[in-house]
């Protein structure tokens, strides 16, 4: 709330009400001390100094009305209310969920202002209300245990009857699968032929579950049988954010497949192409809440290969090769990459070869390349342009010492634009700018908290204009 200066005033009294500007019940009054108070814009005009002040613990979704006076303590002077209504949009103190297979452990801003949380169906019947006790307040932390595989939930936390914070929620896994827990023992010619034999057996769907807190030496390509519909590779996270870890892992399917789905899993792959399809038809390719890292590409598509669409959300891809981190090309179809909420790290050459006409989204995306060398962010065929929006990225590093340009070339019939992203200033451009970014005058140890550790939280007081809105979201608490 912003207000100017009152000359002789000691105090400043706001007064709320939940009416429209009757002021029939004061429920919150601030005092402010007008020598604690800092100028928004000073001036030498006393009355024209302008203070800015933020009111916190108010109602979400709530109608209210303020008014302020000024004081002057020495004299007994006041001087009339000023007052306005205001309403306050939806509050979102939910900051995360960690799904399994049947449980939601739902995270949130710590405060002692809750009191319940109900879950709902995704047709807002009720699954079950907690009343929350005091360990649970304290902890910001509650989870629902015994839910349906693969079925999506609404969540909502209340103060009383105020909603404090709603959230999509789901499952991991696929709806009526048949479930195949994988042994530690396991490997990718066993995973394939336990698929194999599910399928012979009849089952069409199928949900593949590691177990968090262990190890699987993956060693190859686990590779989807034919008679497949869907199917979902998924984990869970730990109380520390652990995941379960595959080792050299790489998946493929043997003809065509509907949906793979890759959840919450940390995997490696030898430097190999994460999922690698040639001449193979799949309807949409799921990555979420993942840990790709030491890969090739993250999905390549050669020849006949037929995608309609890639979503890869909320996940951290590191150490990719020279071959792009997502690679397209000969007579490839594809509907569209869509990639959100990610950090890449340490990403080698491109973010993508993309030799096809197609639709590109990327949006909030943390990049930094400490040593590692990206040369350009792009490779596209000019004579068959894509569709490319990028939103809120924030991209820096030195690059291991290398220049960056936008792209490998001029493409006059694929504009690209950055507006809304940043740069920070120890990445430096080449010959093709990114148009309309917005240059950070920071180098990325400037900017967030410790880059070196892998800590991309923009640091406090910086005046970062992009803070809580650029970048992976998943850095904004």
């Amino acid at each position: 709330m912003k207000f100017t200066k009152a000359i002789s005033a000691t105090k400043y009294v706001f007064e709320f009400s939940k009416d429209n500007l009757e002021f029939k019940e004061i429920v919150k009054t601030v005092e402010l001390s007008a020598d604690k108070l800092v100028p928004f814009a000073p001036s030498n005009n006393p009355v024209k100094v302008e203070y800015r002040e933020i009111f916190a613990d108010l109602d979400g979704t709530t109608g209210y009305s303020v008014r302020m006076k000024s004081i002057d303590e020495t004299t007994g002077i006041e001087s009339g209310y000023s007052q306005i209504y205001f309403e306050t949009p939806a509050e979102q103190i939910f900051t995360n969920y960690l799904p399994t297979t049947n449980s939601v452990k739902l995270k949130w801003t710590v405060s002692p202002r809750v009191t319940n949380v109900v879950l709902y169906t995704s047709e807002m019947q009720v699954v079950k209300e907690v009343t929350l006790s005091a360990e649970q307040k304290v902890l910001g932390e509650l989870t629902f245990d015994n839910l349906t595989i693969g079925t999506k939930y609404i969540a909502k936390i209340f103060n009383e009857t105020n909603n404090r914070g709603t959230l999509n929620v789901s499952t991991t896994g696929i709806s009526n699968s048949t479930l195949y827990k994988v042994l530690e023992t396991d490997n990718a010619t066993s995973i394939t032929t336990a698929l194999t034999n599910l399928v012979t057996g009849g089952a069409t769907n199928l949900t593949v579950e590691f177990e968090v807190g262990k190890t699987y030496t993956i060693g190859g390509e686990i590779i989807v049988p034919t008679g497949v519909n869907n199917i979902a590779f998924t984990g869970s996270t730990g109380a520390n954010g652990q995941l379960p870890v595959l080792t050299n892992a790489r998946f493929n399917v043997q003809t065509q497949v509907k949906d793979i789905i890759i959840q919450y899993l940390s995997t490696t792959s030898g430097g190999n192409f994460f999922i690698d399809l040639g001449t193979k038809s799949v309807d949409n390719i799921y990555i979420e809440g993942c840990n790709v890292s030491n890969i090739n590409s993250v999905v390549r598509g050669t020849g006949t290969t037929v995608i309609k669409d890639i979503y890869v959300n909320n996940s951290w891809i590191s150490n990719t090769g020279g071959w792009g981190m997502f690679n397209f090309g000969g007579t490839t179809t594809l509907g569209s990459l869509n990639v959100s909420n990610c950090t890449l790290t340490e990403i080698s050459t491109r973010f993508g070869d993309i030799r096809i006409a197609t639709k590109v989204n990327f949006s909030n995306i943390t990049c930094v390349n400490i040593t590692t060398a990206m040369s350009h962010l792009w490779l596209f065929d000019n004579a068959k342009p894509s569709q490319v929006s990028i939103q809120n990225l924030i991209i820096g590093g030195p690059n291991g010492g290398a220049k960056i340009n936008d792209t490998n070339g001029t493409y006059s019939n694929i504009p690209i634009s950055y507006a809304g992203s940043y740069k920070t200033n120890d990445l430096i451009v080449d010959v093709r700018p990114f148009n309309s970014i917005t240059v950070v005058p920071l180098n990325i140890y400037g900017l967030f908290v410790d880059p070196a550790n892998k800590n991309f939280h923009i640091k406090e007081g910086i005046g970062f204009a992009g803070t809580g809105v650029a970048g992976d979201k998943r850095w904004f608490n």
